[in-house]
């Protein structure tokens, strides 16, 4: 970046000092300004301030104080250069280190000063200052590509929540006909089985994104780690046993209390089971162990897979990484099942190990945890599957036609009475005519959106003469915080697994 473009702040209480230097500066081509003392600096410092010349007898104690204060306000990135003329330069600089602890870039210079030596000063300072500008910019296009790129996933995650909405309830109704046909069966068991796939390719995406920019927000309690580890696995059960696979736990202890988020340990094991599986042949065990060991919980998965190089073992937990990718992609996934372990482990504190004794030879990977004292909390009582007791008026309101027809058939199998509405206008007039015990309401509407139809409805309806339920794409967790202040109750990710659905309805 040129140097016309950034200033050089010169900070003396003698004016005929400051001009010279000033004047010095411009027959070399540097444009400079003067300031009085540090706090008449302070209200004008910025990023792009190339250096700041300071004379020992502007660094006036109580003043210090004010532009150490301003540089705080700076960009991470920007460790404005500092010249301090002094004629001795060693006190000088000890109380510029302790005024300015955070500052890298201090330079010292004699008096009585040689212009020429300040000249060639300041010019190492610009263009140490311009080097910092170019890190500033590429840091600023990181994080707009970072940006742009989370916007692109929660959109392609909406997208595609959308069409599995209705097929997950498609595969429900046929899992409830009564019929003989083996064949109806197995298809049914394939569209389930691939529609909770593509499922959980998209969370892997969105939490990806989100581990990666911190903005995941653990739930921690105290629990059982065995506990969850046994859900995990009857979890993971199926698809292991749909690859021929036979899993195994021992459980290494009585009880392993951990404070961690349960809804995640269970993820970190799930993908665990599933990363064993799919790099497994068929059949095989996959041998699941907790434990204590060093005054850690531990978790360990290993299999009879493919396993690994030793120089593979470091670039294993790296996001989208295909170990020995062929090109009929047998195993499946994006790739991001061990990244999401490995960035949950060390969310709770703890770290995740693998290793292998070669290519073919499996693998084995071990998670550890803190291990807290006490006991685990009871384990809430398990919400029953059976149809709701009690019959609801339901309104849905949703413009895609395959998710409103499938959720009313799925509703009225339940013995509910259901009322549609294809978009936010006709929705909220609905839902004021028919007030209804509970409004299923899509956020991304035409006429009015979901939040809009929520906030018009709770200007009639206070809080508790109905429940709004808001059903959507979006996830992130800003979304939930959305649409509880537009006033809903309670927030639905598509595609919604019935049994989460019917457990809402008959709460």
């Amino acid at each position: 970046m040129p140097q016309a473009e950034t200033l050089t702040c010169m900070v003396s209480p003698n004016p005929a000092d400051a001009e010279l230097a000033v004047e010095v500066l411009a027959a070399h081509g540097i444009g400079a300004r003067c300031f009085s003392g540090l706090r008449e600096l302070a209200f004008a410092l910025d990023e792009r301030t190339g250096c700041i010349i300071l004379v020992e007898e502007a660094l006036v104690a109580e003043d210090l104080a004010a532009l150490a204060e301003a540089f705080g306000r700076l960009p991470a990135w920007c460790d404005t250069p500092l010249i301090v003329v002094s004629r001795d330069v060693a006190t000088v600089g000890s109380v510029v280190a302790a005024a300015f602890p955070s500052s890298g870039n201090v330079t010292l210079l004699d008096r009585p000063l040689n212009p020429h030596t300040l000249v060639s000063a300041v010019q190492v300072a610009l263009r140490a200052a311009a080097r910092q500008r170019e890190v500033g910019e590429l840091i600023a296009q990181r994080e707009s590509a970072v940006r742009l790129r989370d916007e692109f996933l929660a959109m392609l995650a909406h997208e595609l929540r959308n069409p599995l909405a209705p097929m997950r309830n498609a595969v429900y109704l046929l899992r409830k006909l009564k019929s003989e046909d083996p064949m109806l069966y197995t298809s049914t068991d394939i569209l389930d089985r691939q529609v909770s796939h593509i499922v959980r390719m998209v969370d892997d995406l969105m939490d990806v994104a989100r581990l990666e920019r911190g903005k995941v927000v653990l739930q921690k309690q105290r629990i059982d780690l065995n506990r969850a580890v046994a859900a995990a696995v009857e979890t993971s059960m199926p698809g292991a046993q749909a690859r021929g696979h036979r899993v195994t736990v021992r459980y290494g202890a009585e009880a392993l209390p951990v404070d961690a988020d349960p809804v995640r340990v269970e993820q970190i094991v799930c993908n665990l089971v599933n990363n064993a599986a799919k790099f497994s042949p068929s059949p095989s065990e996959i041998r699941v162990q907790t434990g204590i060991e060093r005054g850690e919980a531990l978790v360990a998965v290993e299999d009879e897979g493919v396993g690994f190089a030793e120089s593979e073992r470091e670039r294993l937990f790296d996001p989208f990484l295909q170990v020995n990718p062929t090109l009929d992609r047998s195993a499946g996934g994006l790739g991001m099942g061990l990244t999401i372990v490995k960035r949950l482990a060390e969310l709770h504190g703890g770290s995740v190990q693998a290793t292998s004794e070669g290519s073919g030879q499996g693998a084995r990977f071990v998670v550890r945890l803190p291990v807290a004292e006490g006991r685990a909390q009871a384990e809430p009582a398990a919400v029953s599957e059976q149809a709701p007791r009690r019959r609801r008026r339901i309104v849905v309101v949703e413009d895609n036609i395959d998710i409103r027809e499938s959720l009313r058939m799925v509703l009225t199998m339940w013995g509910h009475e259901v009322a549609m509405a294809s978009d936010g206008a006709a929705g909220l007039d609905l839902v004021l005519s028919a007030r209804p015990d509970i409004a299923l309401i899509d956020v991304g509407l035409p006429t009015m959106n979901g939040y809009e139809v929520a906030r018009s409805i709770r200007k009639v309806i206070p809080n508790g003469g109905i429940r709004l339920i808001a059903v959507t794409g979006y996830g992130q967790p800003s979304d939930r915080e959305l649409a509880r202040g537009a006033g809903f109750d309670g927030h639905l990710l598509k595609p919604i697994a019935p049994e989460t659905l019917q457990a809402l309805l008959g709460a």
